[in-house]
């Protein structure tokens, strides 16, 4: 498996941190664009502070520069794009991003030959206010005038909303679309156990309509796997690391192809599982050595199984075999030798411990909240997982991620209902009259939203859900 599969491999991991670079180097030229602007507000133009951030900036901008025509930031819908990667959102770049907003500034680009001159002339420009704009004939013509003549401004990008009522059947067919997925693994568990012939035709189309699903509203499909089914967890645990699965993959920029592949590698990770006795998959207590030695040949047993069925491509039987092994940590099964864990395989096995961590099982007696199961992974970084890894997930998911109950230092207790790229401004719920037995859904708001200079509303804590007795469910899915 090692020797077919090692340029796939080599090749999947080197892009991965090839993006992740680019992606450092990107937020890395925002930080310092908005280190000028906000030294262009407080000192003169000669001043050694002002000179020092635009040559840091002039030097980024020409690392970029050297493989393409232009640098070119976009402002879409609340999130900062490069060229056409999405850039995680923090603190750093909030303020700048409220400011082009305000000045319906929708991007700026940086083209070759820019001088520092020019970008400590932009940095004062882009500091007056819009009608100052207006009043010159716009944007680009103002830059003109001052001949900067190496940076471009954008019109904001306007994003179609969809109608309040089109949006709910959006959320409801993403439901479906969900329940149709657990579904199609139980008949997939059924045909193993039955020794039939696996239906991959039905599964590479569930998987595919997941994928279009979640490329058009992520958010929706991370809310339902907050939704843990007791009843259901065998089925909806392999959905569950699905979505995560290909939402990770969506987040990376993977080809297409590459996060429908990764899709089913999360699908079918566990499919080893059947060959477990269920009294010893579902065991409250701790497994004897006997039992465990039998729970460690899943991810073999899988594999295997894999192997002889027709349509199913080569990376999830290998995301099968390796789920179990951990970077640092020695996992399971044991491979002689130094071995590399499969790209695809370390994203499966990231997103499968999360959702593991947060389910709900017959010997867990209380749910693990989404935070709390963050916290576990960021702990577990370098050693049992990739450090970057981990940090691209939780910049995807979010330090609360899509159903995560808030406490608001206001009093206020808010479920999160859509992410945004700083870890703690999320799109909540407000849920109005708690009192922990009658809850009514009250506005959707922002927690991005400011009076006076100050945010609103901050985050004080969470709230578990079940203890309180909030039905997320009801509010994710209705």
């Amino acid at each position: 498996m090692e020797d077919e599969h090692g340029n796939s491999r080599g090749e999947a991991r080197q892009s991965f941190f090839a993006k992740q670079q680019l992606i450092n180097s990107a937020k890395a030229a925002f930080q310092l664009l908005s280190a000028v602007m906000r030294n262009a507000t407080i000192y003169p133009d000669a001043h050694p502070f002002l000179l020092a951030s635009a040559e840091k900036l002039l030097s980024k901008v020409e690392e970029l520069l050297v493989s393409r025509k232009e640098v070119a930031f976009y402002l879409v819908g609340g999130e900062l794009f490069f060229e056409k990667i999405s850039i995680p959102i923090d603190e750093s770049l909030v303020l700048v991003m409220e400011q082009f907003a305000s000045r319906d500034v929708g991007g700026v680009s940086f083209k070759p030959g820019l001088s520092q001159t020019e970008l400590i002339k932009f940095a004062w420009l882009v500091n007056k206010e819009t009608s100052f704009f207006t009043a010159e004939g716009g944007l680009n013509e103002v830059i003109a005038k001052e001949n900067i003549v190496h940076i471009e401004l954008h019109r904001v990008l306007l994003v179609n909303k969809k109608p309040k009522d089109t949006a709910k059947e959006g959320e409801k067919r993403t439901a479906e679309i969900f329940m149709d997925a657990v579904s199609t693994v139980k008949e997939l568990v059924r045909a193993v156990h039955l020794e039939k012939a696996i239906n991959v035709r039905k599964m590479n189309t569930t998987v595919q309509t997941m994928v279009d699903s979640i490329l058009d509203n992520r958010d929706a499909f991370m809310g339902l796997t907050s939704i843990k089914m007791f009843d259901e967890y065998t089925f909806a645990h392999s959905v569950n690391t699905a979505v995560l699965a290909i939402s990770l993959g969506t987040f990376l920029s993977f080809e297409k192809a590459q996060v429908a592949a990764l899709g089913m590698a999360g699908l079918l990770h566990d499919i080893g599982k059947v060959s477990v006795p269920l009294d010893i998959v579902n065991k409250p207590g701790k497994l004897t050595d006997e039992e465990w030695e039998m729970m460690m040949r899943h991810p073999i047993e899988g594999a295997l199984l894999l192997s002889d069925v027709s349509g199913v491509t080569k990376l999830a039987m290998v995301a099968a075999f390796e789920h179990h092994q951990h970077g640092k940590v020695r996992g399971y099964p044991n491979i002689d030798g130094r071995h590399q864990q499969h790209l695809f395989a370390q994203i499966v096995s990231l997103v499968d411990a999360y959702d593991a961590i947060t389910a709900s099982r017959v010997y867990h007696s209380v749910q693990t909240s989404p935070y709390q199961a963050i916290r576990t992974l960021i702990n577990q970084r370098g050693s049992t997982f990739d450090p970057l890894l981990v940090k691209t997930f939780v910049n995807m998911i979010g330090l609360f991620p899509v159903g995560t109950v808030l406490k608001l230092d206001t009093g206020e207790i808010g479920l999160v209902m859509h992410q945004t790229r700083d870890l703690l401004r999320h799109r909540v719920l407000l849920l109005d009259k708690f009192d922990g037995s009658e809850k009514e859904a009250g506005t959707e708001i922002s927690l991005l939203e400011t009076a006076g200079g100050r945010y609103k509303r901050s985050i004080a804590g969470t709230i578990n859900p079940h203890t309180a007795k909030i039905d997320v469910k009801k509010y994710l899915t209705e």
